[in-house]
């Protein structure tokens, strides 16, 4: 699925914010697991320090020179909360510059305009708003999680293995699986135009 992100994003530089996962090591590990794996991919790879550590570092890092922003899976309301303020406003420049974001599983769920804050009590809170609806990861047909889901908000299911791209607005299916949309209470299949190698 990365290597057609890839191929879609045409990047030359990718910068990995793995703001979903913990503090310290584990966001360091995120970290490196994530860049060893963009590398082997054939991209050139910057980690983002930490914001929690430093927001002025991690600013610094997200420079004019990167094409594709990788937000590798983890919590959501850690990533949510990792990216705000200055982190969120260069992000929307780099987007709004022509930047590729990609989101897998948290990642993917921030980048909607609702996302799952799962908790004690699982609330809907809203999300960066950059996709309308809301993204289901580890999704399968006819499964919701059991998350209190609005009836009147689009879905996006994004199995294990597989997940959307949007290019120009349109939803392209990527990886394995069938991801769908659920639209007007409605699933609907996303075409695979998109599939090359496995994506």
């Amino acid at each position: 699925m990365d290597t057609e992100v890839l191929q879609l994003a045409d990047p030359g530089h990718v910068a990995v914010i793995a703001g979903a996962a913990r503090p310290g090591a584990d966001y360091s590990g995120a970290s490196e697991r994530a860049r060893r794996h963009y590398a082997l991919l054939g991209s050139d790879v910057a980690v983002v320090p930490d914001p929690r550590e430093s927001v002025s570092a991690a600013v610094d890092a997200m420079t004019d020179a990167v094409s594709l922003i990788v937000l590798p899976g983890g919590s959501p309301a850690s990533l949510r909360s990792v990216l705000s303020g200055a982190v969120l406003t260069r992000l929307l420049e780099m987007h709004t510059a022509g930047a590729s974001i990609s989101g897998a599983s948290a990642g993917a769920m921030v980048l909607c305009s609702q996302m799952v804050q799962p908790g004690r009590e699982v609330d809907i809170v809203d999300g960066l708003g950059l996709v309308r609806g809301l993204a289901l990861p580890h999704w399968a047909p006819g499964s919701n999680r059991g998350w209190p889901v609005p009836d009147d908000l689009d879905l996006w299911g994004l199995p294990e293995c597989g997940g959307v791209v949007l290019v120009d607005g349109t939803p392209h299916a990527v990886g394995r699986g069938e991801p769908a949309l659920r639209h007007d209470g409605k699933w609907q299949p996303i075409p695979g135009e998109a599939h090359g190698p496995n994506g």
